[in-house]
């Protein structure tokens, strides 16, 4: 499956789709304070470690994964959509009689 391609013109490598095999992941920090930002806005920060002092969710292990992050959706009219490509996840909530007088 194909998810890029190389741009010798520019000399930079141009994803094509956010749906990528594991999140491209792009590392900020400096000596206490650190970030780490997936292609689909997902990640997570922490001060000086990344275990005891997270400042945003993560279950911490050595694999980057792509979720947990903090996300953002634009709804223009009935269309929803986010500017880093993450797609709402379809949520389907269910109620019967029964379950409304319990």
């Amino acid at each position: 499956m194909k998810f890029g391609h190389f741009d010798d013109a520019n000399k930079e490598y141009v994803i094509e789709t956010p749906q990528t095999p594991l999140p491209w992941i792009n590392y900020l920090g400096n000596q206490d304070f650190f970030s780490l930002v997936s292609n689909t806005a997902g990640g997570y920060s922490f001060y000086k470690d990344a275990k005891l002092r997270r400042l945003t969710r993560y279950r911490y292990n050595d694999q980057p994964i792509d979720q947990n992050g903090r996300y953002f959706y634009i709804k223009d009219g009935q269309t929803v959509w986010n500017p880093a490509g993450s797609r709402p996840k379809p949520v389907l909530i269910t109620i019967n009689a029964a379950m409304a007088w319990a």
